[in-house]
């Protein structure tokens, strides 16, 4: 064994750790389109709430002194547009349920808001990182502002910490685990529903 090199990464690692221990860290969450599973839109038009509960929201993880910061805004966005614009016959977006709720010529309201987001992990680089994120939709009758389905999706992740030269990789592989599974989740929801399979006001 190179017990000099050893020793050389060791105190690296000790030293990068000292520099960034206390610190806020920015993590990246960049995804790729999950493959949705096939089915036919539902037979009904929406207005897709972006509010600031889905827009800003963050999540942040701390362990020894450090906090890791998780944007979920921008991501979240884009997996809500997607799978209501897949799911749906036709979808504008707006910013409020109050605007929505003027569109004339949508059939049902749906807001997505993200409820709560959790992570645990080892200290070990082999350790798993074990991340969850829950969203909630409701979709609501335009016409009379009554809910008509609610539905809460629970998306897990599991996967291999890294090391501080690795963990980048291992948590952009963890990101994507867990909006594929978000993305499943929601459209197997969709696809379901039987509140939403017919019109509301034949």
């Amino acid at each position: 064994m190179n017990y000099k090199k050893l020793f050389s990464m060791t105190l690296l690692c000790c030293s990068l750790w000292t520099l960034c221990s206390g610190c806020a860290h920015m993590v990246p969450i960049s995804v790729q389109p999950t493959a949705l599973a096939a089915g036919d839109k539902l037979p009904l038009t929406a207005a897709l709430v972006m509010n600031k509960d889905l827009l800003d929201y963050k999540y942040e993880f701390h362990m020894m002194g450090d906090t890791w910061v998780y944007r979920f805004g921008e991501p979240l966005q884009d997996y809500a547009r997607r799978l209501a614009g897949a799911s749906f016959q036709r979808v504008e977006e707006t910013s409020s349920t109050e605007s929505a709720f003027a569109i004339p010529s949508a059939d049902i309201v749906l807001v997505p808001r993200p409820v709560k987001a959790d992570e645990s992990t080892g200290l070990m680089a082999k350790s798993k990182v074990n991340l969850t994120l829950v969203i909630e939709w409701t979709a609501k009758d335009r016409a009379t502002q009554n809910t008509v389905w609610l539905k809460t999706i629970t998306a897990n992740a599991s996967e291999e910490q890294g090391n501080i030269f690795s963990g980048t990789k291992h948590q952009g592989i963890l990101m994507q685990k867990l909006f594929d599974d978000l993305s499943a989740k929601t459209r197997e929801a969709f696809q379901s529903a039987s509140e939403l399979r017919s019109p509301l006001h034949p």
